[in-house]
């Protein structure tokens, strides 16, 4: 029995080696991300909102007929959470502006939409789908400019894609 017990133990040192540098793994990368500021690190036109994160379909044109729904997936990175009783909370609010292809600004409406959820954790997948409506856009080429703004930290990030409408 004494050499079962030698046996097993041994045979699961590497499982516990291998748990504890994936917790560690783990800590640092929260670390960075809590280090790290606000940005959105995925900004595409999708064929249809997705589903769940990391479920995107690429579009792969950024050329939309008059009237056309546009769908717009985007991915955050670096937020915050505020804590809230026992759970974690992200808020963030997203500003929409709609440029000329030289800048001019066209459209800007600051609390274009917010987005949140709960977690016990401190998720770090996170991803919002963006219905647009531009039937009343005139034909030509423009840019779609996201300003993210984080409850919890109070920093902002943009993103911008051009758009070409025909």
């Amino acid at each position: 029995m004494r050499n079962l017990s030698l046996a097993i133990a041994l045979a699961l040192a590497p499982l516990t080696a291998s748990a504890d540098a994936l917790d560690d793994a783990r800590a640092a990368y929260h670390t960075a991300w809590e280090a790290a500021p606000l940005r959105v690190d995925t900004a595409i036109f999708v064929t249809e909102p997705a589903p769940v994160y990391g479920m995107a379909r690429d579009r792969g044109s950024n050329v939309f007929a008059a009237g056309e729904p546009v769908h717009v997936y985007l991915e955050p990175a670096g937020y915050g959470w505020q804590a809230e009783a026992d759970e974690n909370v992200l808020r963030l609010t997203i500003a929409l502006k709609i440029l000329t292809s030289t800048g001019q600004q066209l459209f800007m409406n600051p609390d274009f939409m917010q987005t949140s959820t709960r977690s016990l954790a401190r998720q770090t997948e996170y991803y919002v789908n963006v219905p647009l409506n531009l039937s009343g856009i005139g034909s030509g080429e423009y840019v779609l400019e996201f300003i993210f703004s984080d409850a919890a930290s109070d920093e902002v990030a943009t993103v911008s894609l051009p758009i070409v409408v025909q």
